[in-house]
């Protein structure tokens, strides 16, 4: 063992002598005379001074904060992130709800399938259904001409609409008839009916943004619009709709004419509903028919 030792430490001693020669002449450059020994200490030391050098430079400049950051620092960098993140994930909660909401009721409206608010139908007044078939719609020639001319000059222009009705938050009259049947809780008739001529003009109740028109076999083509303060105004069984989703419509300008579409009708009339806040409530508390 002790031999061993011997020869592994003779030949880290033993001298070796390193030549540069010159290719083309092969004369000699320069030689140094090394062992091993030399070439494992100039390593270490070699080693030992880019550690030092890597040391001091990442304690003693703002490198330092950047490759190493404090523990102070990356609780306060996780704590907003954090808070951040948490803001906006409860956010995103509330207006997913309000979305679900908001759907939710929109389908109830479409379908007919709306919840029956607790109101107190003494106070409340009801107009009783009436039969279409035995009251005589059918205008005179003279009204006729009166309700052509009327319907084009709307068409065309909403200013003299504007004019004959008063201004600020009063809604204006979608259509001028005989209401046929009125808000009925215990009916699950939330909305009154307006009977008039086929054709006549339906407008806005208020300045909004018209989020559907479509046709549905029950109610035939239906407009729904959604004006400010949560309200939403909704009209059905309507023969043509002037408008397409995503227009922004005045308050009083012409949107669709009455007509005869779907099953659930009896006759040309309008089916008005009114919903605020998601709750459908009595269009004639609010409109003056």
């Amino acid at each position: 063992m002790a031999k061993k030792k011997k020869n592994i430490l003779r030949k880290l001693l033993q001298k070796h002598t390193l030549i540069i020669l010159n290719e083309e002449s092969q004369e000699e450059q320069f030689s140094f005379r090394l062992n091993r020994m030399n070439v494992l200490v100039v390593i270490a030391l070699m080693t030992f001074f880019t550690i030092a050098c890597t040391t001091l430079t990442l304690l003693y400049t703002p490198l330092h904060d950047y490759i190493l950051p404090s523990e102070k620092q990356i609780n306060v960098q996780d704590k907003e992130e954090i808070l951040n993140l948490t803001n906006q994930i409860e956010e995103l909660e509330t207006r997913t709800k309000a979305n679900d909401l908001y759907i939710k009721n929109l389908r109830a409206i479409l379908r007919g399938e709306v919840p029956i608010p607790e109101i107190d139908t003494m106070q409340t007044p009801i107009t009783v259904a009436v039969d279409l078939s035995k009251i005589d719609l059918s205008p005179t020639e003279d009204d006729l001409e009166l309700r052509k001319e009327v319907e084009q000059e709307e068409l065309f222009s909403i200013q003299g609409n504007q004019d004959s009705q008063e201004s600020g938050n009063l809604l204006f009259t979608p259509l001028k008839g005989m209401i046929t049947a009125g808000y009925e809780t215990e009916e699950n008739h939330m909305a009154i009916d307006i009977a008039a001529q086929q054709g006549e003009a339906i407008k806005s109740v208020a300045m909004g943004t018209v989020i559907f028109t479509d046709w549905t076999p029950d109610t035939g083509y239906v407009v729904v619009i959604q004006h400010q303060r949560g309200m939403i105004s909704v009209y059905k069984h309507a023969l043509t709709v002037y408008k397409k989703m995503g227009e922004v419509v005045k308050k009083g300008e012409v949107i669709a004419a009455v007509g005869n579409t779907g099953e659930l009708t009896t006759g040309p009339h309008l089916h008005f509903e009114l919903w605020i806040d998601g709750t459908p409530v009595d269009p004639q508390q609010y409109i003056v028919f």
